[in-house]
C-alpha cells in the first residue's frame, strides 16, 4: 500500500515502456493494456508444465476459471488500515485490466492515488486542491500493483517470466512459491496454497525504500468466484508496518474508466443514500460511524460481502498519522495490490 510528496511533474513514458515488450526506438512502446489486447489472460501455451499446472488450478479455484473471470469487470473495496499510530478508512477501485484508484480518509482530509492506464496521479487535500503527477518511484510501485488480480494472469506476456522456486510454509499452509519477473525487471513472488490454490502471501521490493515487503493474507472469502483476503498484514524487512481489514467487497458496481482520470479528483462513486445529492454528507457519516456504509443501498446482485463490524475507533475524525514516506507508499501500494 506511499509517500505524499506532491511536488514536481514527470513523464511516465519510461515506466509504461518497461511494462511491455520491447519496441523499436523510433516507436512508442505499447502500454500494458495494448500489449495484452490480443492475449487470453489464462493462456498457458508454452509454459513449464509444473508452473502451468499450478496456474491452471489457481485460475479455477481463485478466479472462477475462464468463464467466471470473464464475468468480472471491476471490484470495489472498502475497509480499514491500521498502523501503530491509529486507523484510517479507505475505499479502493479496480477495473480491468489495470485501472486502480485508492482514497484514504483522514478526518475531513483525503489522499487519493490513481492510475488510468497512462497517467499515475495523486491528490492530498492537506497540501493542494489539484491533482498532480505521482513521483516516478511511487508510480513504479503503484503501476506494478495496478493490474486487476495481479501478475499471474497473462503468463505469456512478452518479457514476463514465471518460475517455480519451490515450496515453503506460510503460517500453517504449505505453499508453492511462484516468482514473476516483469518485463521491466521488477519481481513479485506469490505463495500459492498447495491444497486450495489461493494466494497466501506476496513479496515485493518497494521501489522507494528498497525494503522487502511481505504481505500475508488471512480470512479469505469468495466473491463472484474471486478469492479475496479480508485481512492482510504487511511487514517491511521483518518489521510490522500495517494491517488492512476489508469491510466490504463488491463486484461489477458500475465503475467507469473516467473515474480513474485526473479530472475525477475526489469523486467516490456508489455510496450515496437514495436521493442524496451531496457526497460530503455520506463521506462524513461513514467516517464517524453515524451511518452504515451501505445505508440506503441494496446489496449488488452481482456479488459482495460485508464484514460484521469495523475495528473500534477506525472511523474517528483523527489527523493523518505522521508516517514516514516509505511507510505511506507501502500502505497505498498494498491496498492497490488487493
Amino acid at each position: 500500500m506511499s509517500s505524499y510528496s506532491l511536488s514536481g511533474l514527470f513523464v511516465l513514458f519510461c515506466v509504461l515502456a518497461s511494462l511491455c515488450s520491447a519496441a523499436p526506438e523510433s516507436e512508442a512502446a505499447p502500454t500494458y493494456r495494448e500489449a495484452i489486447a490480443q492475449m487470453e489472460p489464462m493462456d498457458l501455451g508454452g509454459m513449464d508444465s509444473r508452473v502451468a499446472q499450478i496456474l491452471r488450478e489457481y485460475y479455477r479455484l481463485s478466479l472462477g476459471g475462464r468463464v467466471g473471470w470473464e464475468q468480472v469487470e471491476s471490484l470495489r473495496f472498502e475497509g480499514v488500515l491500521s498502523v501503530p499510530q491509529g486507523a484510517l478508512h479507505f475505499v479502493a477501485f479496480k477495473k480491468k485490466p489495470d485501472y486502480c484508484k485508492i482514497v484514504l480518509f483522514a478526518g475531513k482530509e483525503r489522499v487519493v492515488m490513481s492510475y488510468d492506464g497512462t497517467d499515475a496521479w495523486q491528490l492530498n487535500t492537506m497540501e493542494s486542491t489539484d491533482p498532480v503527477a505521482m513521483p516516478p518511484l511511487e508510480a513504479l510501485n503503484f503501476i506494478r500493483d495496478a493490474p486487476t488480480a495481479g501478475h499471474l494472469l497473462y503468463p505469456t506476456l512478452p518479457g514476463k517470466q514465471i518460475e517455480l522456486l519451490g515450496t515453503r510454509m506460510v503460517g500453517e499452509y504449505t505453499c508453492y512459491d511462484l516468482q514473476v519477473t516483469l518485463p521491466d525487471g521488477q519481481q513479485v513472488t506469490y505463495a500459492i496454497d498447495r491444497t486450495d490454490f489461493v494466494e497466501r502471501q506476496q513479496i515485493v521490493e518497494n521501489a522507494v525504500s528498497k525494503s522487502l515487503e511481505v504481505t500475508t493474507h488471512d480470512a479469505l472469502k469468495v466473491v463472484k468466484g474471486v478469492s479475496v483476503p479480508t485481512v492482510s498484514r504487511m511487514e517491511a524487512d521483518g518489521v510490522f508496518t500495517h494491517e488492512v481489514r476489508m469491510r466490504s467487497v463488491e463486484v461489477n458496481v458500475g465503475v467507469m474508466p473516467w473515474m480513474f482520470a485526473r479530472p475525477s479528483g475526489l469523486y467516490v462513486p456508489g455510496r450515496l443514500p437514495e436521493g442524496a445529492v451531496e457526497p460530503d454528507a455520506q463521506w462524513n457519516a461513514d467516517l464517524t460511524g453515524s451511518a452504515p456504509v451501505d445505508a440506503g443501498i441494496a446489496a449488488p446482485a452481482t456479488g459482495s460481502f460485508g464484514l460484521d463490524q469495523p475495528p473500534a475507533s477506525a472511523f474517528d475524525e483523527t489527523r493523518f498519522p505522521d508516517l514516514d514516506a516509505a511507510t505511506k507508499q507501502s500502505i497505498l501500494d498494498d491496498i492497490g495490490d488487493l
